[in-house]
């Protein structure tokens, strides 16, 4: 079908951009982890593309990276997560962050992701555990300690978001704010609220 998208992006938002490709706008699904705020109106693009036909839709999902596509076809692989829940869950949390978490089987903290119960949540789990290590995230120490600092992130993005941060601004601001040193979910909250 349709691998990836490539061409000049014409329209942008955190769930969906439009990629003008030879003068045909192609309408993407995006979750939020596929947002990029550095993107302008007319920058060249390339995204993996997940085409999703229903008898009375045709939907084309975007995604900036193959691990993220991958995630995204386990998902909806899930009985009852659909493709709209599984762009919600990337969009509410980090994909080391929710591969980790279920791996080691911790389905309540996968009950902080928005739209996820206890129930949703054991069944990711119970479906995804031998499977989500295939999905090529890089392994060993590294992702380890990029998981922990992506988590802290994650946090205090949610909190923000909780609070009623616009997604995209508090996880920009998150992301700066953590740059800066090893701070806890309070701390940088606090500093972000500053910045906000």
């Amino acid at each position: 079908m349709i691998d990836f998208v490539e061409g000049k992006l014409a329209s942008y938002s955190p769930t969906h951009l439009v990629v003008d490709v030879g003068g045909v706008g192609f309408l993407l699904n995006i979750p939020l982890s596929s947002f990029d705020t550095t993107k302008q109106a007319g920058d060249p693009v390339r995204l993996f593309t997940h085409l999703h036909v229903r008898e009375d839709i045709l939907a084309l999902y975007g995604f900036a990276t193959e691990p993220e596509r991958a995630l995204f076809r386990l998902l909806i692989g899930v009985s009852g997560i659909g493709p709209p829940m599984a762009q919600k869950i990337q969009s509410g949390i980090a994909l080391s962050d929710f591969v980790d978490l279920v791996e080691t089987g911790d389905a309540k903290g996968l009950t902080r992701i928005k739209g996820i119960g206890q129930k949703t949540a054991q069944r990711l789990v119970l479906e995804l555990k031998d499977r989500v290590s295939d999905i090529g995230l890089p392994g060993g120490d590294e992702r380890v300690s990029e998981s922990k600092e992506s988590s802290v992130a994650a946090e205090a993005t949610a909190a923000l978001i909780g609070l009623g941060a616009n997604p995209a601004q508090a996880r920009r601001i998150v992301e700066q704010v953590a740059a800066k040193k090893n701070l806890s979910v309070e701390e940088i909250i606090k500093e972000a609220l500053r910045n906000i």
